[in-house]
This record gives structure tokens, C-alpha cells and sequence, in this order.
């Protein structure tokens, strides 16, 4: 079997793979889920048909989203990852040995289910380590409920579409910033430059409202439209605080010092747009 998936999240640009042999296809509770075995890029993970993952190139989004907050912070205790139910930013969490719990707060059982058995050579299993806990439930109610309880808060969704649109609202990112700790520092998924400029401009609005060292920063992905993601840094505390901090142990396979501080540099245009 050799055919092509074409992913069209924007009604003037697509992009393909070709894909060797479908692993999973089901409709959950709540999207449609697959996982494929690609021809370059390795096992992926395609929700609603947009693909969220890949075993090639994962390592930009997971690294960064996740290292980026945690090494600001310094010696995080405790994180929360909303979404995130491929266990792949609670894997790159975990290799932090100062984090006592990493909660994960993902609405969608059968991802967490899938993505252990068809990621389990890129990601392991980090459900096993004791520090882990799963909640399968929405992650508006939880925020509510715990303020000022974590350290890292990890926003892990999908593009905003459907239910995830409400965690690129105004209303979630007050409560994500509520349920940080004084001096706490929060990633999220924050779309593309070229597609996604207004969102964005708006969500570093609301980051700016809410805390004084907001900034973009941004990941080449292949398989994500336009090459990369960005993602918006939520804090009192400067990203320019991890600079100084060693990464933790384990391999990393994107993120070093020299690509830590270029991320944050941005092209004029969109420079121009956000930061007027």
C-alpha cells in the first residue's frame, strides 16, 4: 500500500505524505482519530484530518514547547499539560528532575490509548513513571479549579477548531494564568506567522494584559502548515532567564542554546505586526 493523505486546514494551502499502511482509524467520543506508518517521516498521528505529530519531526514542537517555560522557571515542581495525550511533552517534562507531578489533562482517552501503543519507540512510556497523572476530563473545569498551583503550564492542543477553539480564548488564558504559581511560566500552541497573524497579534494581546514578559517564539516542523508552529510565552519571568540554565538530562534532538535564543528572533513583517 502506498498512497497520498493530503491535509487541508486552510481552505488556499494543502500539503501531503505518502502514507505506507493505516494502524488505527476510529471515530471517539469526541474526532476522528488515525494513525498512520508514513514513508519518511515514521508513525503519525492525524486528528480530524490534520496531522498533529510525526515520529521524524515531533521533536521541534515537544522540545520547545516544553523546555522553553520549564528552564525559564528554573527547578519546576509541578507541571500541567493540557492536551497532550500523545505523551510526548510529558516525556521531554519528566527528563527534568527538579518536577514532582506532571499532570495531563486530556479529554480524549482512546489518543492516550493509541499514541502508547503506535509512539512507544519515540516516546516510551512515560505514563509508567510515578510522577505522571492522567486526567481525562476538559481543562477549563480544572483551571478553575486549582489556582495558583503549578510551576509550567504546558497548553498542548490542536489548532482552533471545534471544542479546541475555547483554549485560544481571552477567558482560558486568564484562567491558565491564575492557576500559575507566583513566577510561573506557561507555553502554548500558538499557531503560524504566515497563516495565522491576526490570532495571533490577538493572543499576544491577552498574554500582554495578563503578565509582563510575554513573547512568540517559534519551531520549524515539517509536516505543520508552512514548515513550523509558534508558540506564546506566558509569564512575569523572562524567557531570557533559561538561557542560563542547563537543559536536563537526557538527548535532545532539536532544542540547544543557539536555537533557544533564535527561536524568539522573528521576521520583519510579522515582527512589525505583533510588537507594534
Amino acid at each position: 500500500m502506498s498512497i497520498w493523505f493530503t491535509e487541508e486546514l486552510h481552505p488556499y494551502y494543502r500539503k501531503g505524505i505518502r502514507i505506507k499502511r493505516i494502524l488505527a482509524d476510529e471515530q471517539t467520543a469526541y474526532q476522528h482519530l488515525q494513525f498512520v506508518e508514513t514513508e519518511f517521516f515514521g508513525n503519525a498521528m492525524i486528528l480530524d484530518g490534520i496531522i498533529q505529530l510525526t515520529e521524524r519531526d515531533n521533536m521541534g514542537y515537544h522540545e520547545m514547547i516544553v523546555h522553553v517555560p520549564m528552564l525559564a522557571v528554573g527547578r519546576p515542581k509541578r507541571v500541567l499539560i493540557v492536551g497532550g495525550g500523545d505523551g510526548g511533552s510529558l516525556q521531554q517534562a519528566l527528563r527534568h528532575p527538579s518536577v514532582e507531578e506532571a499532570v495531563v489533562c486530556e479529554l480524549d482517552q482512546r489518543v492516550v490509548d493509541l499514541s502508547r501503543e503506535h509512539f512507544a519507540a519515540s516516546f516510551g512510556d512515560p505514563w509508567a513513571d510515578p510522577r505522571a497523572r492522567l486526567l481525562v476530563r476538559d481543562a477549563f473545569g480544572y483551571l478553575e479549579e486549582n489556582p495558583g498551583q503549578f510551576d509550567v503550564i504546558i497548553s498542548d492542543t490542536t489548532d482552533p477548531i471545534g471544542m479546541a477553539e475555547r483554549l485560544f480564548s481571552d477567558e482560558f488564558y486568564k484562567l491558565m494564568v491564575r492557576a500559575l504559581v507566583p513566577g510561573g511560566a506557561a507555553a502554548t500552541q500558538c499557531e503560524q506567522p504566515f497563516f495565522d497573524t491576526e490570532l495571533i497579534k490577538t493572543i499576544y494581546q491577552s498574554a500582554q494584559a495578563l503578565t509582563k514578559n510575554p513573547a512568540y517564539y517559534y519551531a520549524n516542523i515539517p509536516t505543520y502548515p508552512g514548515g513550523g508552529i509558534g508558540f506564546m510565552y506566558v509569564s512575569d519571568t523572562p524567557w531570557e532567564n533559561g538561557l542560563t540554565t542547563p537543559l536536563p538530562p537526557g538527548e535532545n534532538k532539536y532544542i540547544n542554546p543557539d536555537m533557544h535564543r533564535a527561536a524568539f528572533a522573528l521576521p520583519e513583517f510579522f515582527r512589525k505586526e505583533l510588537y507594534k
